[in-house]
C-alpha cells in the first residue's frame, strides 16, 4: 500500500539526501522513511537496524548506527544505488554522537552524522576551552572536511537559543562551517539567514504555555562547491509527519542535487585533495 508524503517524487537524474529525526518506533515510520525517495537519510534518535529485521523492514540497502540502547541511536540509512558503512577507522569515540560514515553509489563522499545531545551527552571530549560536540567535531575531523564531505543530522540548535554557553553557540559554528567551505543547503537555498524568524521548523514541542513552538534544528551542511547542482530544499508539514505533539516531533529536510553535476564536482574535489 502506498504511502502518501507531502515530499514531491524525486526527480530523474537526481541525487537525494534526506534528514530526520524519527523517533525510536523506526519500524512504524518506515514506510514514511521509503517514501522519501532518498538516496540516503540522516535518521538521528532512531532505533538499531535489529528492531527493522524483526520487523520486516528490509528494504534499504545499507544502515550504520551507533548507540547505546537498540531502540534510541544514530542512524544513517542508504537505499539503492547508494550504500553507506560506519568509517571505523576514522571513528573518534570520545564524540558518541557523531558517526564517520561512508557512502558509496551514485555519488560518493564523507558523511559526518550528527545528533547534537549538547549538555546532555553522557560521554563527552573535554578541551579547554569547553566546546560542543560539533565544534569539537571540526577540529576532531579535519582530514576528513577535506574530501567530498556532508554534514547532517540533528543539531538540537539554533542562533536564537544562544546564551553564554559552549553548548549553545550555534553562531560560533556557523561560522566554522563556512570557514571550512560548507553552508547550508536550506539557507543557501532560501536565501535567509539562520535564526531568521521566516525558517520553516523542523522540530516541534508543546509550548509551556499551550500550542506549539518550533524551530528549524535539523541541517545538511554541503560543500560550496556543491551549490550549483542544488536543485531543491523541501520540509515536511507538521500535519504530514505526526498527529499530535506528546513530547518532540521532527519533519523531513529533503535536498535535491543534480546527480551528474555533483558527481563530476566530487570527483574534480577528490582530485584536487589528492594532488
Amino acid at each position: 500500500m502506498a504511502v502518501e508524503v507531502d515530499i514531491t517524487p524525486k526527480p530523474e537524474g537526481t541525487y537525494r539526501i534526506a534528514v530526520w529525526t524519527v523517533g525510536p518506533a523506526i519500524e512504524r515510520r518506515y514506510p514514511k522513511l521509503q517514501a522519501l525517495e532518498a538516496d540516503v537519510v540522516v535518521a538521528a534518535r532512531c532505533g538499531s537496524e535489529v528492531r527493522l529485521l524483526k520487523a520486516k523492514r528490509a528494504a534499504h540497502s545499507g544502515m550504520a548506527w551507533v548507540g547505546r540502547h537498540a531502540q534510541r541511536g544514530l542512524g544513517v540509512l542508504s537505499f539503492r544505488p547508494a550504500f553507506v558503512k560506519l568509517d571505523g577507522g576514522r571513528w573518534d569515540q570520545r564524540l558518541e554522537w557523531i558517526a564517520p560514515i561512508i557512502v558509496n553509489g551514485p555519488v560518493s563522499h564523507h558523511l559526518l552524522a550528527v545528533w547534537a545531545l549538547n549538555e546532555k551527552a553522557q560521554v563527552k571530549f573535554k578541551t579547554n576551552p569547553p566546546a560542543s560536540q560539533p565544534i569539537q567535531m571540526m577540529r576532531l575531523y579535519q582530514k576528513t572536511l577535506k574530501s567530498p564531505t556532508v554534514i547532517a543530522g540533528d543539531f538540537n540548535n539554533n542562533p536564537v537559543f544562544h546564551k553564554n554557553d559552549p553548548n549553545w553557540d550555534m553562531l560560533e559554528l556557523i561560522a566554522m562551517l563556512e570557514t571550512n567551505g560548507f553552508v547550508s543547503a536550506y539557507h543557501a537555498h532560501t536565501g535567509l539567514d539562520h535564526g531568521d524568524p521566516r525558517e520553516q521548523p523542523t522540530r516541534f514541542r508543546p509550548d509551556p504555555i499551550g500550542g506549539t513552538e518550533g524551530h528549524h534544528v535539523d541541517y545538511c551542511f554541503v560543500p560550496t562547491q556543491w551549490l550549483p547542482a542544488l536543485r531543491n530544499v523541501q520540509i515536511g508539514s507538521p500535519d504530514n509527519w505526526f498527529s499530535k505533539v506528546r513530547a518532540e516531533e521532527h519533519v523531513p529536510v529533503v535536498i535535491d542535487f543534480d546527480l551528474a553535476m555533483v558527481r563530476e564536482i566530487a570527483q574534480q574535489m577528490r582530485k584536487r585533495k589528492d594532488n
